[in-house]
């Protein structure tokens, strides 16, 4: 799937988080980013290549690292660079030993969104983060939910699982990542960034906050989150409609418009129940937080569906390899929401499945 990128000129983003604030930021993208002539060069820090005894010690030292006790960010960022000047060494076991884990916790092929197969009409869903709210499946509710997963007996050979971190500016990523067979993206961001990011996509969430306040709930006019879809030409959109109470209407909007403009998506739902086990397996690992991001989310799921995988534009620090200040996002400024998730020791996990080859977590410049 080759997608056409959509110029985004001044957009006015409202993120609201899942606590108490609301940031407001208005940002600008060059119209014709992905027409620009820009020459991919290999900066002479990613071109060092460290020695054998050194990449060991690496790789020794995320070892002895624990998510379960407070982290040094500083020096978790500092060794992260390191690593990526040391060879990946892909381990077929590591991989396989994280996908029996994850199949036997929350069986992912099944059970990451709710069908027709997994829920009834009559049945109630728990709510995700409001345990003392549920809703009943109507007959109107199940037939909104697929027949069956799309993923159910399907292996992926490559697999590219790409944040929106600010890290993959100048990366010159994007042709790796449009080779992978199979690239899940988050929150809907642009697809103009060509060169460093990519365009292609096959799965993107969408989380309810952005649907609430960058497109009005769909209340109101739903021309603009129309335009936005035909960029995703027929990508699966996945949401968390039961995860509060909230999001539930804005899912079901989501795909009436999809419907409507005949725009070829799918809405899909987390289902509450994997959401659930997959916290339970993380917290076994020493991963206590409110909730997990929609990063280690997918990055689980992958786990199991892909047989390899790889992450770009992860990186939940406030500057680069250099060390120069950056925003969060490579679209936008917008700030991470700390009071939610544990960025930084998401990261940790990342770095220590990347030193044992279990996963490539890609840091900087794509060669």
């Amino acid at each position: 799937m080759r997608l056409k990128g959509r110029p985004v000129n001044h957009l006015a983003l409202m993120v609201v988080s899942c606590t108490t604030f609301i940031l407001l930021y208005t940002f600008s993208v060059p119209a014709d980013r992905e027409q620009e002539e820009l020459v991919c060069k290999r900066s002479p820090e990613a071109m060092i290549t460290h020695s054998k005894a050194k990449c060991q010690k690496l790789r020794r030292i995320f070892a002895t690292l624990s998510v379960n006790k407070t982290i040094n960010e500083r020096s978790i960022m500092r060794n992260a660079v390191e690593l990526q000047r040391c060879p990946w060494l892909g381990n077929r076991k590591k991989k396989e030993f994280y996908r029996s884990e994850i199949n036997q916790c929350c069986k992912t092929s099944h059970e990451l969104i709710l069908t027709q197969e997994n829920t009834q009409v009559g049945e109630d869903i728990v709510y995700e983060t409001q345990k003392s709210k549920k809703i009943n499946v109507t007959t109107k509710i199940f037939n909104m939910f697929p027949k069956e997963s799309p993923f159910s007996g399907k292996a992926y050979k490559t697999c590219a699982v790409v944040g929106n971190g600010a890290i993959l500016v100048d990366s010159c990523c994007g042709q790796q990542i449009d080779q992978a067979e199979f690239v899940f993206r988050f929150n809907l961001p642009p697809l103009n960034y060509t060169r460093d990011a990519g365009r292609r996509v096959d799965l993107v969430t969408a989380n309810p906050s952005i649907m609430i306040n960058r497109f009005q709930s769909l209340n109101q006019r739903r021309k603009a989150f129309g335009n936005t879809l035909r960029e995703y030409q027929g990508a699966l959109i996945l949401m968390a409609a039961f995860s509060h109470t909230r999001s539930t209407q804005v899912a079901f909007k989501v795909q009436y418009t999809l419907d409507d403009f005949g725009l070829g998506s799918r809405m899909l739902s987390f289902h509450p129940v994997y959401l659930e086990n997959l916290a339970k397996y993380w917290r076994s690992k020493g991963l206590y937080v409110k909730r997990l991001s929609s990063g280690i989310m997918l990055v689980s799921a992958a786990m199991e569906l892909c047989d390899s995988i790889t992450l770009y534009g992860f990186w939940p620090f406030y500057s680069n390899l250099e060390g120069r200040t950056i925003g969060y996002h490579y679209y936008d400024k917008m700030a991470p929401n700390i009071q939610v998730h544990a960025m930084p020791k998401e990261f940790l996990i990342y770095s220590q499945m990347h030193a044992q080859g279990a996963l490539k977590l890609q840091v900087g410049q794509c060669s």
